[in-house]
């Protein structure tokens, strides 16, 4: 008798192991995206949220470089006092030219941008000296600032990177004549 609950106990355990089994592989299996593997190794097609890269951007929302080559001009944006408050990249499109525009510091407001004629960014007290007028084609519709001092802009100007290449690139704000910052455009 004794031997028979033994085998039998066994059984029943071997049994309800083998179901609580099925039942994990089961609810794993529902948990599982149905997304297709890619040929990138150990990945698949990740998960896109958020702010999105854009081709030719700098940095994308997760500090995450751009592919080398694709932005082929950059520019860092620095207040008067020399406080860096935004960046831009540059990719060639024919004889156009997307810009790509990031700012992280300014006080909240709509923002003018303008690539001018000048080739540098010297200041004179809290005033930039040396910047020019706005070249044809260089003025972008603007940039909208939030309360966290954070904005972008993505615009397709009619001018080459050629002829962006050592020009001032400014922001103004709102209405303002004087840029609240700067900064030189460099092409690759």
């Amino acid at each position: 008798m004794t031997a028979s609950l033994t085998t039998g106990a066994k059984i029943t355990r071997g049994v309800l192991t083998l179901a609580a089994a099925g039942l994990a592989g089961a609810a794993l299996t529902a948990c599982t995206p149905n997304e297709q593997p890619t040929s990138a190794p150990g990945t698949t097609p990740p998960v896109v949220t958020g702010n999105q890269v854009i081709p030719g951007d700098l940095v994308n929302a997760d500090d995450v470089p751009a592919e080398p080559g694709s932005a082929i001009g950059t520019v860092t944006l620095l207040s008067s006092e020399g406080d860096s408050v935004g960046a831009a990249s540059f990719v060639a499109l024919g004889s156009s030219t997307k810009v790509n525009l990031r700012v992280t510091t300014l006080e909240k407001g709509q923002y003018k941008v303008e690539v001018r004629t000048g080739t540098n960014c010297d200041t004179m007290g809290e005033k930039f000296t040396g910047t020019g007028n706005a070249i044809a084609g260089g003025s972008l519709p603007g940039i909208s600032v939030n309360d966290k001092g954070a904005g972008s802009a993505n615009q397709t100007v009619n001018v080459n990177i050629g002829e962006l290449d050592g020009k001032a690139m400014v922001l103004l704000d709102g209405t303002a004549t004087e840029p609240v910052a700067c900064g030189v455009i460099t092409a690759n």
